[in-house]
């Protein structure tokens, strides 16, 4: 019953919520944490294909596109996999007291700064509301609301078909391909994020771990760290690939007159650079405190400015990447019990689809989209609960003189 509620709770936010499920695995079920993470991965890999059922036939509120936000996700991932490769070696190395010191701070900071965004946004709504009404009675019956003064090359007013057919009425050929393209599902972005999983699924397995080690590969060996490091150059150079084709189609969009709408990112040199290497940082605190990457992206993507409904559905299927990667890790290396993650698959699938109906309806009757970024503020904050409760035993032993000795890598 918690995990249901916890899991109905996140899949609004579409940002996973490992944080507060591998301590209810922990506390409430009295799982190891050896076995708790595996199945907390196993339960949102099941939420995040109901989310992803759920999104991928959305289209995006102010524009004829899909709801999911493919550059998003070229951009965020790569950089995103790269930092948490490092951060989890330093996880193993920093001292237990200074990982659950610093995971405290983190968390605490990013639901503060969530909920101010979302409280921002609610009041924002509520002043929008009370414009609409007060325009409606002041407004005669038959009277027109729409301006006259748009522009004769302004396409913001139209529809996603009229929006083509105008185009190509003004010969805007760049403009036309810009808008088709946009307007579906790009299939050679999701061959490109399935091929960065695999890699990285690939390279989990080669490292050797557990029964499985196909390679022979000894921990620690000039073999290890060079399977293990040739991760980095992979997400490099996805990343760049991403980087120039978004460029290239930033100055294609500047040339023809695109006009961005609200939430937006617009990939000139400077964001390609600058999101990235911020989500570097996300993924580094991921890797380094052991959190899901949904809890450091989801709030990110609300600092970049996107719109909560974009940034859950985008946040809920990079989970999904990734969480198929490390649920089929899992199972390789044998610490996932088969029958205990069907389970909890079915449970993350079935409270999802829940979820996320009754949020829609809940949405769609109050007009309220900042309802999304407090359900983001309120699980990261309940993660900062959660994972202050797990981790406070290290901050015990410290303070009693029982501090932990120094990991090793192997």
């Amino acid at each position: 019953m918690v995990a249901s509620i916890l899991i109905m709770i996140a899949a609004g936010g579409g940002i996973g919520g490992g944080g507060v499920l591998v301590p209810t695995y922990i506390f409430v079920l009295g799982f190891h944490p050896q076995y708790a993470i595996p199945l907390s991965n196993a339960t949102i890999l099941g939420s995040s294909i109901a989310n992803l059922l759920f999104n991928v036939s959305k289209r995006h509120p102010h524009a004829d596109r899909p709801l999911i936000d493919w550059d998003i996700m070229l951009v965020m991932e790569p950089l995103t996999i790269a930092g948490a490769l490092v951060g989890s070696f330093i996880n193993v190395l920093c001292p237990p007291w200074l990982v659950c010191v610093l995971l405290l701070v983190l968390l605490t900071a990013t639901t503060v700064k969530s909920y101010k965004k979302g409280m921002k946004m609610y009041n924002k709504e509520t002043l929008m509301m009370e414009a609409v009404s007060a325009s409606a009675l002041n407004t005669q019956p038959g009277e027109n609301l729409k301006g006259n003064g748009i522009p004769v090359h302004s396409y913001s007013h139209l529809n996603g078909s009229d929006m083509l057919e105008q185009a190509m009425n003004d010969n805007n050929h760049t403009l036309y391909q810009i808008l088709l393209m946009e307007s579906g599902t790009p299939l050679w972005k999701v061959m490109m994020m399935f091929f960065v999983t695999g890699s990285m699924l690939t390279i989990t397995i080669l490292k050797g771990g557990g029964s499985i080690n196909p390679l022979n590969v000894t921990c620690g060996s000039m073999e290890y760290w060079a399977i293990t490091l040739s991760a980095l150059p992979l997400v490099f150079i996805v990343s760049v690939i991403a980087r120039n084709h978004l460029v290239k189609v930033y100055h294609n969009k500047k040339d023809c007159g695109f006009e961005y709408v609200e939430g937006d990112v617009e990939w000139n040199e400077r964001n390609t650079i600058r999101y990235p290497l911020i989500c570097s940082v996300a993924g580094l605190c991921a890797g380094m405190f052991g959190i899901g990457g949904g809890i450091v992206k989801g709030p990110l993507m609300l600092e970049m400015g996107v719109l909560p409904q974009v940034c859950s559905a985008t946040s809920a299927t990079m989970i999904l990447f990734t969480s198929a990667a490390a649920t089929a890790s899992y199972l390789l290396f044998e610490s996932l019990n088969p029958h205990y993650g069907l389970v909890v698959f079915c449970l993350g699938f079935l409270n999802t689809l829940v979820g996320q109906k009754v949020l829609n309806v809940i949405v769609k009757s109050y007009g309220r989209s900042s309802i999304i970024v407090l359900l983001i503020a309120t699980i990261v904050g309940m993660s900062a609960i959660a994972m202050g409760l797990e981790s406070s035993g290290a901050l015990i032993d410290l303070f009693k003189g029982k501090a932990s000795p120094p990991k090793s890598i192997c």
